[in-house]
């Protein structure tokens, strides 16, 4: 098993990796939460219980799964698109030229619920990446 070198690492990663994954992900959950809870604009119909469990599980897929792509495999593709999606969603589309002035909905319900999207955008980018950084390109000067 020596021929595998850093291809299976100890369980020590993977609860480094889901650790910070879960918890980026309970903490935004929380903030989203929290805002929900205080806001007149938003109403929770179920309970503020069951509101951030749905919270959390979308926002593992929307911010949990780069986190834990960078932690454990050191792929940082998705976690330059969840920069991305965050920025986008929470501060470019207040600009009077690319949004509107709050629109139907808060921000960081897009960023929530369209998780399934962003999970497949992060499986092309991983994949895509993986892929990159497996191959063998050597970099050949021209000779004079």
């Amino acid at each position: 098993m020596s021929s595998l070198p850093g291809r299976f690492s100890s369980l020590g990663d993977w609860n480094q990796a889901l650790l910070s994954a879960g918890l980026a992900s309970i903490a935004y959950a929380s903030i989203v939460t929290g805002y929900s809870t205080q806001s007149p604009a938003i109403q929770i119909t179920g309970s503020i219980w069951s509101s951030f469990g749905l919270a959390a599980l979308f926002a593992f897929g929307t911010i949990g799964v780069p986190i834990l792509l960078w932690i454990r495999y050191q792929i940082r593709g998705p976690s330059i698109v969840m920069a991305l999606v965050l920025l986008f969603w929470h501060v470019l589309i207040h600009l009077p030229v690319l949004g509107s002035d709050g629109g139907d909905a808060p921000a960081f319900a897009l960023v929530l619920f369209w998780a399934p999207l962003y999970l497949v955008a992060y499986g092309l980018l991983a994949g895509g990446e993986y892929w990159l950084r497996g191959r063998n390109i050597s970099v050949s000067t021209p000779s004079m």
